[in-house]
């Protein structure tokens, strides 16, 4: 029985054991990064559907009638898609757009069974700022322009995330 013992080989217990407990440490990091790694996919593939929300609504509103927008954001400086949470509750709006349950289903977007929730709110400081003396913005008449930011929320939003903001400009048919 000693010649066999003598040339036996193979890994002790506790070498098993040993390299096992490398193997799970080394294997519950990298299950880690990957868990992080999902989560910041994720959170990228919402941003990108916001910010293409944001660019729905921004198209939209340029395809309106330019002077009843004009005129509604002198005395009102936001389109809230509280106003209008559902298609036949958007008559608070009927006045601005011709089809209120399209602006409805434009401020209140579902894309892959996530309920957004959009903005349209009128930026008239930023107009005065870059209006220059003599009244126009990089040579046009201020008159032909509105600029807009348009803010994007989840209805879920979690870890910290916040909406998407795009800013923009309703030029005036006259021009366009």
């Amino acid at each position: 029985m000693r010649k066999y013992s003598k040339h036996e080989e193979g890994f002790t217990l506790i070498e098993v054991m040993a390299a096992i407990v490398i193997l799970s440490v080394v294997s519950l990091v990298l299950m880690s990064y990957f868990g992080d790694s999902l989560s910041y996919a994720k959170s990228n593939a919402n941003k990108t559907v916001m910010v293409n929300l944001a660019r729905n609504a921004l198209v939209y509103a340029e395809k309106q009638n330019f002077d009843t927008w004009k005129t509604y954001f002198q005395s009102n400086p936001s389109i809230d898609s509280q106003k209008c949470e559902s298609i036949t509750n958007c008559s608070v709006y009927a006045s601005l757009v011709e089809q209120p349950q399209v602006l409805a289903a434009v401020l209140n977007p579902i894309v892959n069974g996530v309920q957004y929730r959009v903005a349209i709110q009128y930026q008239k400081d930023l107009l005065q700022a870059s209006t220059g003396t003599a009244g126009t913005i990089k040579g046009q008449e201020s008159a032909y322009l509105l600029p807009i930011q348009i803010t994007v929320h989840g209805i879920e939003e979690k870890s910290g995330q916040v909406g998407t903001i795009v800013e923009g400009y309703i030029t005036d048919e006259k021009i366009r």
